[in-house]
């Protein structure tokens, strides 16, 4: 999914939401750099251009932090 504080998105965000073993963040760019190169899992992702003229863009999701237990104060 892509990310609203950075404008990046996952490589590759899979069609059917089953998570992927690697991942990375690519911008816009990036994601049409690879689906150029005929990069081997462009075919299953949501940003495929084929799959976004028939579907549509995948909704952007908001990035949560979590506190780090190392950061919290204790008492």
């Amino acid at each position: 999914m892509a990310n609203l504080q950075n404008g990046l998105q996952s490589c590759p965000t899979r069609i059917d939401g089953a998570p992927v073993l690697f991942a990375h963040k690519v911008s816009a760019g990036q994601c049409q750099d690879r689906q150029r190169g005929q990069y081997h899992k462009c075919f299953t992702c949501a940003y495929n251009n084929l799959y976004v003229a028939k579907h549509g863009r995948p909704l952007p999701t908001r990035v949560v932090q979590k506190p780090s237990p190392l950061a919290m104060k204790v008492g």
